[in-house]
């Protein structure tokens, strides 16, 4: 896998966000994983969707319906529950879902305190500019973070991220199942009340700008194309992904690093 190139900086791991709101209560995930890792989790998404109609690079969670689908939406989770991490919020406070989204996801990358780690949002700028300003009200180190736009078509730490949210935020209608489901999605008011204020009040009064990594772009419209975009840690956004690339190089690479079969669904595609 080749890594993400942000010119003058290279990072070779990341934390992937996504978010759910399921009738008034937000998950947003997170998925801190290497480049390498990407493949296992990808193995595991196309494992857990057989008998479903669901591609990775094709489709996202709300493609499927969750009561006829719930199998694939714990198979999938519960593989990968040690790379989820996850906080909730039960709503009834008012509070907007994309400052929601954006304080989680500020305290879940704060939480997992890791350096040199790209920061992959799903959206385009706003996104990251809320995400910014969440982050100064628990830290004046933001870290490097880039958008990339249905970033779950793109990046299977991404989808893992949007599945999992789904999952979660489906299964929580009460505080105590916020530490029953596995993983846990402990309340970010209440296990996190130190950064959540802080982080939600920043959102309003912090005007600092926020540096998105200058990683390509390319609105990849093909499955293959977004392959290949995930393969060169490209951003989905900006310009036509126009070249019809072979998958070949992604496919070998992921036989070599020993998933047979996922080479062979690759080159199926």
């Amino acid at each position: 896998m080749r890594p993400f190139n942000a010119g003058d900086s290279e990072y070779t791991r990341s934390i992937a966000i996504d978010a759910s709101t399921i009738d008034g209560i937000t998950v947003t995930t997170a998925i801190l994983s290497e480049r390498d890792d990407e493949l296992s989790v990808l193995d595991s998404i196309y494992e857990a969707a057989e008998g479903h109609e669901f591609r990775p690079f094709q489709d996202k969670s709300h493609r499927l319906d969750y009561e006829d689908s719930i199998g694939f939406f714990e198979t999938v989770t519960n593989q990968n529950k040690d790379r989820v991490i996850a906080t909730s919020h039960l709503g009834q406070d008012g509070s907007n879902p994309e400052r929601v989204e954006a304080v989680q996801s500020a305290v879940l990358v704060n939480e997992l305190a890791v350096d040199d780690t790209l920061v992959i949002l799903d959206g385009a700028a706003d996104k990251a500019d809320r995400f910014g300003r969440a982050y100064y009200g628990i830290s004046e180190d933001v870290p490097p973070v880039v958008t990339c736009i249905q970033s779950e078509y793109y990046y299977p730490a991404s989808l893992l991220a949007d599945v999992s949210a789904n999952h979660l935020a489906r299964q929580i209608d009460h505080p105590r199942h916020c530490s029953a489901v596995e993983p846990e999605a402990p309340q970010t008011k209440e296990d996190f009340n130190d950064r959540w204020g802080s982080a939600y009040n920043s959102l309003f009064s912090n005007s600092n700008p926020v540096e998105v990594e200058p990683i390509k772009q390319r609105r990849a419209e093909s499955v293959a194309s977004r392959v290949n975009c995930w393969y060169r840690g490209w951003m989905g956004g900006g310009e036509p992904d126009e070249f019809n690339r072979s998958l070949r190089p992604v496919a070998e690479y992921a036989r070599r690093q020993g998933y047979d079969e996922l080479a062979s669904r690759l080159l199926e595609i």
